[in-house]
């Protein structure tokens, strides 16, 4: 490829294309560099018992308020557990709050019924209170029965609550097949807040199968989007790079031609951007060590750009850059998923391209499942398939 075409196709390339070419530098060191952690996970198995017992439902977004910052995103009901070894209860029932950063209600409380237990005239059994890192269990008739075990995690967006079924008053709950759950962010445990005031959210305490066909289902959708985006704004092209030495010739020639900008001025931050961009991808044809060097310098251009071009025009370009590098890198080895999921969802709603949001919803969807944020990662899918509608 001769200099002066890398030029041209530098000064025509697109939002669009710009990205594909990040995710499509993917080098072998990044790929291979995520097979020793998954080939050693599919032979390991962690008894439930330690992690909480089996996932019995799932409820996303259960109070409608999901999208505000502090909002619940989703709520899980485990199975109960018995028999646990090495765990503070042997005993016991877990639930999982997953917040939309960290949360800011304090004195939340879950007033929670069962399908096989008594309730005396009252809308639920038991309270669930926590506040901070304290929780405590309460009759409906506002008489404490225990203390509940609270874990927050990631920095409060994940609180997980282990309640002990010791108490005779509770170990009803462990042939309970269904239960009921009142939310009260602020209220006070013990009959002082009225489960009344609120829709209750049903759940399920027998655990579901997994679902191979969704799981199917849901990735047959995502690359669908993708090619959609492609053909979008990639003119149906799946990679648009050359190979051997007229590759890194054009990568070379690419920096050159940013670095000589960033000179000039060094807050352009599309001309930062794109020389992050590629930086990563000339990662993607080093060694190793020197892949792992490039990639952290990348992000000091990346990460620049994204703080200098908030609210400014040529946001989107900036953002899919980062986020496409994000999506590209191995978690294991940068944890650079959730940036890039952020960085995704925010292009989206800068955007009224449905086929661009689609494509954004499902790339946030895939870094999230990177990171483990499973339940951030199901709301990312859905809004993608609600782009297309």
């Amino acid at each position: 490829m001769k200099l002066e075409n890398v030029k041209k196709f530098l000064h025509g390339c697109r939002v669009a294309k710009t990205a594909l070419i990040c995710i499509l530098g993917v080098p072998m060191f990044f790929v291979f560099s995520e097979v020793p952690a998954n080939f050693i996970g599919s032979f390991l198995h962690v008894d439930p018992t330690y992690t909480g017992g089996l996932v019995a439902e799932e409820i996303v977004d259960p109070i409608g308020n999901a999208s505000e910052k502090g909002g619940l995103v989703c709520y899980t009901v485990h199975q109960p557990v018995t028999g646990a070894r090495w765990q503070k209860s042997s005993e016991y029932w877990q639930v999982v709050f997953n917040y939309n950063g960290a949360a800011a209600q304090k004195n939340s409380v879950v007033y929670i019924a069962a399908d096989n237990m008594a309730r005396g005239g009252q809308d639920w059994n038991f309270a669930l209170k926590i506040d901070g890192v304290q929780g405590q269990v309460y009759d409906n008739d506002g008489s404490y029965i225990c203390a509940a075990e609270i874990y927050p995690l990631n920095g409060g967006e994940q609180v997980k609550a282990r309640i002990p079924l010791q108490d005779k008053r509770l170990q009803p709950l462990l042939a309970s097949k269904k239960t009921w759950h009142y939310f009260d962010f602020g209220g006070a445990a013990g009959g002082a807040s009225q489960a009344s005031d609120t829709v209750p959210v049903e759940a399920s305490m027998v655990a579901k199968k997994k679902d191979k066909g969704k799981d199917a289902e849901d990735e047959a959708f995502i690359e669908r989007v993708k090619k959609m985006y492609d053909a979008a704004f990639n003119n149906g092209a799946s990679d648009s790079s050359d190979d051997g030495a007229d590759h890194m010739v054009a990568i070379n020639a690419a920096l050159e031609e940013y670095g000589k900008k960033i000179e000039q001025n060094p807050n352009d931050y599309i001309s930062l951007a794109n020389y992050g961009s590629w930086l990563a991808k000339k990662g993607g044809e080093s060694s190793a060590l020197k892949a792992m060097k490039l990639v952290k310098e990348a992000y000091v251009y990346l990460d620049k750009a994204a703080e200098l071009c908030e609210g400014q025009e040529g946001e989107i370009e900036v953002l899919m850059n980062r986020a496409s590098v994000s999506a590209s890198v191995p978690e294991m080895v940068f944890k650079k998923s959730e940036v890039g999921a952020n960085d995704f969802i925010k292009v989206a709603n800068l955007s009224n391209n449905k086929i661009l949001k689609a494509y954004c919803y499902a790339m946030a969807c895939e870094c999230y499942k990177k990171c483990k944020k499973e339940s951030n990662a199901f709301i990312a899918l859905q809004e993608a398939k609600k782009a297309l509608e």
